[in-house]
């Protein structure tokens, strides 16, 4: 997919000159890992066997699909930040590697609270529409999840997962910065560095903000 995308990108205009072109092993390893995590998401799904199960596995789909979608997002960042500087020395192995680590770890909380959010507003949608539905599943879905006990809990260890992993983005375009004139970055480019890496500051400092009210 990383080469596709390289074969299209360089029909395409952008800011930054495409220094990364040829696919390094720290690439083909991030990719490994990116597909583990996927692969994760999947297995944690129980093996259906009754029909019970299955349609409950079905249902399962839609936040398999989400949590998906959400890496695929991340290593699309990634896949554009090794584009475009295409850097390999030891401080961007060492945030690489940071990053792929939060991404494995981060697997099991995000499918944990994106399968919450679908059965909760699932649950207010068949509430909403005066349709009967099993009173206890609803019942022990907000008192064992979602009360204000283990609320906290389940934001911190989420806004942890989230900092963690827009620092990792946001240190690696900070380093192509002070990388600028081995990279020969043009003054356009800089700039658009620099706005990049201020968007993942922010965005971490939002999982900051989100940590410490959750404390409170």
């Amino acid at each position: 997919m990383r080469a596709k995308l390289k074969q299209k990108a360089a029909i395409k205009t952008d800011v930054f000159r495409e220094r990364g072109r040829d696919s390094s092993r720290l690439e083909q390893l991030s990719d490994g890992v990116f597909a583990l995590a996927i692969t994760l998401l999947l297995i944690s799904s129980k093996i259906p066997e009754t029909a019970e199960e299955l349609i409950s596995f079905t249902g399962d789909i839609l936040a398999f699909a989400l949590s998906t979608l959400v890496l695929i997002l991340i290593w699309y960042q990634h896949y554009l930040y090794f584009l475009r500087f295409g850097l390999k020395d030891n401080r961007t192995i060492a945030l690489n590697t940071f990053l792929l680590l939060v991404v494995l770890f981060y697997v099991y909380p995000l499918k944990f609270v994106i399968s919450f959010l679908l059965l909760y507003f699932g649950y207010l949608l068949l509430m909403l529409f005066g349709v009967e539905f099993e009173q206890e599943g609803f019942h022990t879905l907000v008192t064992s999840v979602s009360s204000w006990a283990t609320l906290p809990t389940i934001m911190i260890i989420y806004s942890a997962g989230y900092f963690s992993l827009m620092l990792a983005l946001g240190l690696l375009y900070r380093h192509a910065l002070h990388q600028k004139a081995a990279l020969a970055l043009s003054a356009l480019e800089q700039w658009k560095t620099t706005k990049v890496m201020y968007q993942f500051f922010i965005q971490a400092s939002v999982a900051i903000l989100s940590i410490m009210i959750s404390l409170i």
